[in-house]
């Protein structure tokens, strides 16, 4: 238990400490989404589908924020703390919320937090491998720990307990407010990405949309298809995210990353067809080592063919949250036309069209940068 809190010790010195905290504090809160959306439907006596429209408003809301941050604020430490004192008000509020509709704002509001948290976070490190790497690590080392806290929080209590425990934590990260640098950052307008870093961005939304379409059916079909218990299965997706920690904080070169999305799409097909459950141990678990060691290596792609990276930084979230946020809907409906296999299939192309598109773009000429017009 020690491990992960000496790997924080390490990243302070190279990413101020607050921008950790709060990096870790949206990945906590999307860990608890889904595992409280059973709690939210029993609180309001709804079923489970229309449960789920607070997570899509509050993805929606990131992707406004992380969209929106850079175009309309420099990085700031009052931004930070606005931010910061939002998202605690907005956890305040779903924990008091009478109806169901008072509790869908109070998590829009979360994620329009949450998306310019997360974009202040990467705009301070986007170019620099070592420290995009740090930032990155943050993702999976949270995702280890938060799942089973609250799997115990929710067994003491319900959806109202996890929220309070949300918002203490948001307000953690006040305790070490960053400086923030505003080199490089819009003066005068908004600077358009040229194609190279616009195909980087719709490819991340692409890689996010097949990934994410297929990877949230993927405990449904560990029960249904593997006759896997759901508490193994949360092991399992434990060891997804354990397995990305040496992958963000992988230190060497990262050449042609999208490289590394190709194995995500085989296994996607794979996992869609097979009913071994060490198959779905195995595969499970090396995707969160190619996803994470593939995603520094494209924002660092990303922010070497654009001459503003902290706008770019705030696109490239704002892309992946949008398909993070509609592949869950479109792999439903495939799901419920053709099974997870048809599901493995239609994610795979899509997976693999976003991959080609990333290494085309490495492979083209790199003097090319986002020389930007205002708009």
């Amino acid at each position: 238990m020690q491990a992960p809190f000496r790997l924080l010790q390490t990243l302070r010195g190279t990413v101020e400490l607050g921008l950790l905290l709060a990096t870790g504090v949206a990945t906590a809160t999307f860990v608890a989404t889904p595992l409280i959306l059973p709690a939210v439907a029993a609180r309001f006596d709804i079923g489970t589908g229309s449960a789920g429209l607070f997570s899509a408003a509050q993805l929606g809301l990131f992707v406004v924020g992380s969209w929106g941050a850079p175009r309309l604020f420099e990085p700031s430490r009052r931004l930070f703390v606005g931010s910061l004192l939002a998202l605690a008000s907005a956890s305040c509020t779903s924990i008091l919320a009478p109806e169901f509709s008072v509790l869908v704002a109070s998590r829009a509001l979360a994620g329009l937090s949450l998306g310019v948290l997360t974009w202040l976070a990467y705009s301070q490190v986007f170019g620099d491998t070592e420290r995009t790497g740090d930032v990155a690590v943050i993702g999976p080392l949270t995702g280890v720990l938060a799942a089973p806290l609250i799997g115990v929080a929710l067994q003491a209590g319900d959806d109202r307990t996890v929220f309070a425990i949300l918002a203490v934590l948001a307000l953690v990260p006040l305790s070490s407010i960053p400086q923030f640098s505003v080199a490089d950052v819009r003066s005068t307008g908004r600077n358009k990405p040229v194609p190279q870093a616009l195909v980087l961005i719709v490819a991340l939304a692409l890689m996010t949309f097949g990934g994410a379409g297929v990877f949230v059916f993927l405990g449904a079909a560990a029960v249904e298809q593997y006759g896997m218990d759901p508490f193994v299965v949360s092991l399992v997706f434990s060891a997804n995210a354990a397995a990305g920690i040496p992958a963000a904080r992988w230190r060497g070169a990262r050449r042609f990353s999208g490289a590394w999305f190709f194995l995500p799409a085989v296994f996607a097909v794979v996992l869609g067809f097979a009913d071994q459950q060490p198959v779905y141990w195995l595969l499970v678990t090396i995707w969160g080592f190619c996803f994470w060691m593939a995603i520094p290596g494209v924002y660092n792609l990303l922010a070497e063919r654009s001459r503003y990276p902290a706008e770019r930084a705030g696109d490239a979230q704002a892309a992946m949250a949008a398909g993070r946020a509609f592949g869950p809907l479109a792999g439903g409906v495939v799901v419920g036309v053709g099974g997870f296999g048809a599901l493995g299939v239609a994610g795979a192309a899509v997976m693999l069209v976003a991959a080609a598109a990333m290494l085309t773009v490495e492979r083209s000429n790199t003097g090319v940068l986002d020389q930007g017009e205002p708009t």
